[in-house]
C-alpha cells in the first residue's frame, strides 16, 4: 500500500468512527453501527500520543487505583460499611485530599445515586457527614440524585439518556451508584451478563461524551467473594469486610492499573464523622481471635478458607494456631469434627443456630422449640 492509499484508508476509518459516534448521540447503540474498517498504527506512533485521561482519580500516575472513564466496584456483606466507605471516598475525591493515605491529585466532581432505603435517613447520613467534615469545601462538587427516589435503572434506555444529560451538565467525573441489584442488574450475573451491564455503563458514558467513572456498590456471596462474575469485568474491586464493632477491613481485590495495590489490605478504625483511619499497629492474638469469632458469628457454617480470606492481621500459620486455641477453649465449634470426608464447618459457640447447640436443646426434656433460623438438622 502506498503512503497516499494508507492516508485515504485512515481517513475512511476516522469517518466511520465519527459516524458511529453520531449514531450513538442520536440514541442508537454502538453495536448497531460498527465501523466498516479498523485502524492499526505502528507501536511507536501509538505510544507517542500523550492522550488525555491517563491521570488517576485515586492513586498516582504509576499506580492508578481508580482511573478516569473506568468501572469500579465496592462490595461486601450487609452491614460491612460499604455505603459509609463509599461516601467517605466521595468526600475525599471532591475535596482533592488523600484517602486512607492514597493520593488524590485534584478535586473532582462527584454524583451519588442511592437506590435503597428511605430518603430521609440518607439525607440525615449525608448531613452528618457534611457537618463533621473538616476537609476543604465539597458542597458544590457533590450532587445527589433525589427524584424519583430509588427508581433509577440503567436497564431503561430513556433513564440512561436522562442520566447522561445530567452527567454532562454537571460535568461529573465519577458517579457512585448502588446497590447494583437495584440499578438494573437483577441477577448476580454470569460473565456475559456482567459484560452486558458494563455495556450499559459504556452507553451512558458515550452519550454523556465524558470519561465518567462509575463506582458501583454490590454485595458479596457466601464464600466472601464478589457476587457474580465481576472479577472479569471492570478495573478495580474494593472488598469491604466488617471486623467487629468499630473496625473495618478494605481489601484491594483487583487493581488492573495499580499492581502495587493489588491484593493489599488496610485495617481501618472508625473515626468521627463517619470516617476511617488506617490502623498500622501490630495486633495481638486476642484481638485477632475476637475478629475471627465475630466473622464466624455473622457467617455461621463458615469453611476455613472463608475465614482465612476474611480475617486479617496474622500470617496463615499464626491464624491457624489462634483458631486451634479457640476450638480447644470451646469458644469456636467445628460441626464437622470427626467427619474426615468434610472440611470444617465453623460456628461461634454462642450462635443459637450452631448444630451442637441445637442438639443440646433438642435433647433437653420437654423441649419442643427449634432456635430461630435453623431447621434442627445437623447436616
Amino acid at each position: 500500500m502506498s503512503v497516499d492509499e494508507e492516508n485515504v484508508w485512515l481517513v475512511d476509518a476516522e469517518e466511520e468512527w465519527a459516524a458511529m459516534r453520531e449514531h450513538e448521540a442520536n440514541g442508537r447503540a454502538p453495536s448497531q453501527q460498527p465501523p466498516a474498517t479498523l485502524r492499526f498504527v505502528p507501536l511507536a506512533d501509538f505510544v507517542a500520543v500523550d492522550e488525555p485521561g491517563a491521570d488517576p482519580l485515586l492513586g498516582d500516575p504509576d499506580d492508578v487505583l481508580i482511573p478516569q472513564g473506568g468501572d469500579v466496584m465496592i462490595f461486601g456483606d450487609g452491614g460491612a460499611g460499604k455505603t459509609t466507605l463509599a461516601v467517605d471516598l466521595a468526600f475525599h475525591l471532591a475535596a482533592g485530599v488523600p484517602w486512607l493515605g492514597i493520593p488524590i491529585s485534584a478535586p473532582v466532581r462527584v454524583g451519588v445515586v442511592e437506590n435503597e432505603g428511605p430518603r430521609p435517613l440518607f439525607r440525615k447520613k449525608l448531613r452528618r457527614k457534611l457537618d463533621t467534615w473538616t476537609g476543604s469545601h465539597v458542597d458544590d462538587r457533590v450532587h445527589v440524585h433525589d427524584h424519583p427516589w430509588a427508581e433509577l435503572t440503567f436497564a431503561d434506555e430513556q433513564q440512561r439518556a436522562f442520566l447522561a444529560d445530567a452527567i454532562a451538565q454537571l460535568e461529573l467525573d465519577i458517579l457512585f451508584a448502588g446497590p447494583l441489584t437495584r440499578i438494573g442488574m437483577n441477577e448476580a450475573g454470569t460473565l456475559q451478563q456482567t459484560r452486558d451491564f458494563a455495556a450499559l455503563l459504556a452507553d451512558v458514558r458515550s452519550r454523556a461524551q465524558r470519561p465518567v467513572t462509575f463506582a458501583l456498590v454490590h454485595h458479596e456471596n457466601k464464600a466472601g467473594d464478589v457476587s457474580g462474575a465481576w472479577e472479569g469485568a471492570g478495573d478495580t474491586l474494593l472488598h469491604v469486610t466488617g471486623q467487629g464493632h468499630g473496625r473495618t477491613r478494605l481489601t484491594i481485590a483487583k487493581a488492573r492499573w495499580a499492581s502495587s495495590w493489588h491484593g493489599k489490605s488496610l485495617n481501618l478504625v472508625w473515626a468521627a464523622g463517619d470516617g476511617f483511619i488506617v490502623d498500622d499497629t501490630e495486633r495481638d492474638d486476642a484481638s485477632i481471635g475476637d475478629d475471627l469469632l465475630a466473622y464466624v458469628y455473622e457467617h455461621g457454617d463458615s469453611s476455613w478458607r472463608e475465614v482465612e480470606k476474611n480475617v486479617t492481621g496474622a500470617a496463615a500459620v499464626r491464624l491457624r494456631r489462634i483458631r486451634d486455641e479457640l476450638l480447644t477453649s470451646g469458644r469456636l465449634i467445628d460441626a464437622n469434627a470427626g467427619k474426615t470426608s468434610k472440611g470444617m464447618s465453623l460456628w461461634h459457640a454462642d450462635d443459637p443456630a450452631c448444630p451442637q447447640t441445637v442438639s443440646l436443646l433438642v435433647s433437653q426434656p420437654g423441649h419442643t422449640d427449634t432456635p430461630s433460623g435453623h431447621n434442627g438438622s445437623e447436616e
